[in-house]
């Protein structure tokens, strides 16, 4: 009788686990997932700090990347030199551009913005009752004659115009965006696409409407990546003190 009597008693359920009871709380997944990332995250530290001794190739003692240059690669300070010299470093110096054997000399003077007023209004051209800046520099032969215009430096001939104002003109290019302008021609020798060598006759000096008080002369411009400079920096000047 008491064998059918406990069978009969009703059997007692079992406690939940501690690990169900901790799991079932809203904060247990998200504090277990931040728990986890902690470790990671502490892991991947030590392990860029020396933790680990063997370095990979290219990094450094510390985790510090390392670039090695390839072989025959520049030295980036010597690529910086070489984009740093001047125009006047790398193009040869001009010649003046009248034949040899004439006597000549300078007439204006190119228009400086740094030189003082008084010299500034000697280098204002004056037309049609407006002063300009000149732009370049006057030639002229002693005799008051027309005389060869040659060619400053070697270059290909870009230009051959007759303008009603500046009359016959003449443009070269060269190395380094350097372009000679050559105005005021009475004659004209070449043609564009030409290849003219350093010295070689473009033509003849002229008259123009735009500097008619100048006379027989030419008109000689260097510009510089499209901007009027002062030929004189650029020009022998020797060559001039022996003529």
């Amino acid at each position: 009788m008491e064998d059918q009597k406990n069978q009969n008693q009703p059997i007692p359920f079992k406690k939940a686990s501690s690990w169900k009871n901790v799991l079932g709380k809203k904060w247990a997944f998200p504090a277990i997932y931040i728990g986890t990332a902690a470790i990671i995250l502490a892991f991947v530290m030590w392990y860029q700090s020396g933790g680990v001794t063997d370095n990979l190739p290219g990094q450094a003692e510390g985790g510090i990347a390392i670039t090695t240059p390839q072989e025959g690669a520049k030295d980036p300070s010597e690529a910086d030199e070489n984009s740093a010299v001047p125009v006047s470093g790398t193009v040869q110096q001009l010649a003046w551009p009248v034949a040899k054997g004439v006597q000549y000399e300078k007439g204006m003077n190119f228009f400086d913005e740094q030189a003082s007023k008084d010299v500034q209004q000697k280098a204002l051209v004056k037309y049609d009752n407006t002063f300009m800046p000149h732009t370049g520099i006057d030639l002229k032969s002693t005799d008051g004659k027309s005389f060869d215009v040659t060619a400053a430096l070697p270059g290909k001939v870009s230009k051959v115009e007759n303008d009603p104002l500046v009359g016959r003109v003449v443009e070269i290019e060269h190395a380094d965006k350097m372009v000679t302008v050559y105005q005021s021609l009475d004659k004209v020798n070449v043609k564009p696409g030409d290849e003219v060598t350093q010295g070689q006759v473009l033509g003849t000096a002229g008259r123009s409407v735009y500097e008619k008080d100048a006379g027989i002369h030419l008109h000689f411009e260097v510009r510089v990546d499209g901007a009027s400079v002062d030929p004189e920096q650029y020009l022998l000047q020797s060559e001039m003190q022996d003529q």
